[in-house]
C-alpha cells in the first residue's frame, strides 16, 4: 500500500478534509491522505471524525496511517469521506510540543547538556525524562520556568523547515532554537500562553520535567 499523503506536514492548522478509503479492517481505517497526526516522534496520536464515527487514535507503520474506530463504519474501500480531526486537542498538544522545545532550551542554558532518554506529549502535558544524578534544584526549575515565560510573551516566529542534508526530516526553529521533529505545531510562541513546570523523579538516575498549559 501507499504511504498516507500527510496534510498536516503543509498544514498544521488543516482540522477538515476529504478523503478515500483505501482499506478497512474491523474498525481499523487507512485512507489516501489525512490530516490526523499518528502518533510518533513522542506525540499522541490525534482523535476526531471519520465520516461521522469518532476516531479514539491514530498510528503510523511503513508510511502507512491507520485511524482506530470506536466501530466497524459504514463505508467500505473506495468511499470518499470526510474527516475532521479534533481540534481543541490537537491545538492544545501543538502548544505544548512547541513550548517544551523552548523550555529545553532553557533548561539546557541553567543546567548544561543534560541527555534526553525520552520524551511524551499528549492534550494534558508534556514529559521529558533526562539523565540526572540527584535531583533538579527547585530554584533552576523556577529559573527555567520563568525564562520560558518570558521568550513565549515576546512572540517569536516558530517554522518548519526540511533538512538538505537528510531528505524527509524536519527541522524545528524559533528564533536561535533548533531541533529535529516531525510534530505538530504552532506559528508563533504567543500562541501558547503561560506554562508551568514540575519536577518527578521516574527512577534513580532520571529527572522528568513535566510541562503544563498555566
Amino acid at each position: 500500500m501507499k504511504p498516507t499523503v500527510k496534510l498536516f506536514d503543509e498544514d498544521p492548522y488543516l482540522t477538515k478534509f476529504v478523503a478515500e478509503v483505501m482499506a478497512v479492517n474491523g474498525n481499523e481505517v487507512v485512507l489516501d491522505r489525512t490530516a490526523f497526526y499518528p502518533e510518533g516522534g513522542g506525540q499522541a496520536g490525534d482523535n476526531g471524525r471519520i465520516g461521522g464515527v469518532e476516531v479514539v487514535d491514530t498510528q503510523i507503520e511503513d508510511g502507512v496511517i491507520s485511524h482506530t474506530l470506536t466501530s466497524a463504519p459504514p463505508f467500505k474501500v473506495g468511499s470518499e469521506i470526510e474527516g475532521g480531526v479534533d481540534w481543541d486537542r490537537r491545538h492544545r498538544i501543538m502548544r505544548l510540543h512547541s513550548a517544551a522545545h523552548i523550555m529545553e532550551y532553557f533548561l539546557w542554558a541553567r543546567m548544561g547538556h543534560v541527555e534526553r532518554l525520552g520524551s511524551f506529549v499528549d492534550e494534558k502535558k508534556d514529559r521529558a525524562d533526562y539523565s540526572y544524578e540527584g535531583r533538579l534544584p527547585a530554584e533552576a526549575l523556577k529559573e527555567v520556568e520563568e525564562s520560558t515565560n518570558a521568550f513565549l510573551t515576546e512572540g517569536h516566529e516558530i517554522r518548519i523547515d526540511s533538512d538538505p542534508s537528510l531528505p524527509g526530516i524536519r527541522i524545528w526553529r524559533c528564533a536561535d532554537i533548533e531541533m529535529h521533529c516531525a510534530g505538530t505545531h504552532v506559528r508563533d510562541t504567543k500562541e501558547i500562553g503561560e506554562i508551568r513546570l514540575k519536577r518527578k523523579n521516574p527512577g534513580k538516575g532520571k529527572e522528568r520535567v513535566e510541562t503544563s498549559l498555566a
